[in-house]
């Protein structure tokens, strides 16, 4: 059970810059530390503004014809007892427009405690529920304009992981939170959808479905816009996701992510995201 529940939580999470949601209904064992090391590369050649279409050669008047963004990340996990967990995320990441932009710094940094109030092995009639709570801390990029890292503010965030081990090689999760951050950036709230796949003792897989918006009317070139606004536009983002996971000898993983956004409304146009990351359980 243990290399299979490695297999289907670490795959629930997509390397990108360190975000606070995505984490897995699933704890660590207690007393074992989980350090997850990632890499990630999205690239898009055209934008949202506002929920028009377009691209980026001519955002940037011929100085670019793609966004290009990487990120490397470290993630923390230690279960404290059967019930609780710390988690604490860094990154680092760069983005680049051809010659029009370029940017690079540490992404926003997490430190979160999850609290799991109901367990699917002890009670088998429900599934795995937990409450998460997570204190962002800004990274130290530029945050005014259309490829940014990041928001450029702290903020908490809460969400509720709902998940169920229905047979030995098929699993569903799912996640539903809000962001709050300082300043002006309007409250944000996502939903995270994941099924995951055992093939073997090693190979698992996930697909999975997400959404993140922010509040607010204010849109990139509408009424009231400024570039000094950046940070309060109504950025929506929805995207499909899949990895593919090897399980190495019972308390390491290695693994593949693709995502693709497919719909979007004042954000760059990833039709791309490539990770790979590195899991070692102590």
């Amino acid at each position: 059970m243990k290399i299979r529940m490695i297999v289907t939580a670490v795959s629930l999470t997509i390397p990108m810059l360190a975000a606070a949601e995505a984490t897995s209904p699933w704890l660590p064992i207690p007393g074992e530390l989980t350090l997850t090391g990632g890499y990630s590369h999205q690239s898009g050649k055209s934008a949202f503004i506002g929920d028009k279409e377009v691209a980026v050669w001519d955002i940037t008047g011929g100085a670019a014809s793609k966004f290009e963004r990487s990120s490397k990340s470290l993630i923390l996990s230690y279960g404290i007892n059967d019930m609780l967990a710390l988690d604490a995320a860094i990154g680092y990441g760069e983005v680049k427009a051809g010659k029009a932009d370029e940017d690079s710094g540490m992404a926003d940094s997490t430190i979160g405690l999850s609290w799991r109030v109901a367990d699917e092995y002890t009670k088998t009639h429900l599934p795995t529920i937990t409450l998460h709570g997570g204190y962002i801390i800004a990274g130290s990029y530029k945050a005014e304009r259309l490829a940014a890292l990041g928001n450029g503010e702290n903020g908490l965030d809460v969400s509720v992981l709902i998940g169920k081990q229905l047979t030995d090689y098929f699993s569903l999760a799912a996640e539903l939170g809000s962001q709050k951050r300082s300043g002006k950036i309007p409250i944000a709230t996502y939903y995270d959808l994941t099924a995951g796949f055992t093939f073997s003792h090693n190979w698992g897989a996930t697909i999975g479905y997400s959404n993140k918006q922010y509040g607010g009317n204010l849109d990139i070139g509408g009424p009231g816009f400024s570039p000094a606004r950046f940070q309060e536009v109504r950025d929506e983002r929805t995207a499909v996701k899949a990895s593919l996971s090897y399980a190495i000898a019972g308390n390491q993983n290695i693994a593949l992510h693709y995502a693709s956004l497919i719909k979007g409304r004042n954000t760059v146009n990833d039709d791309n995201l490539l990770g790979l990351s590195y899991t070692i359980g102590f």
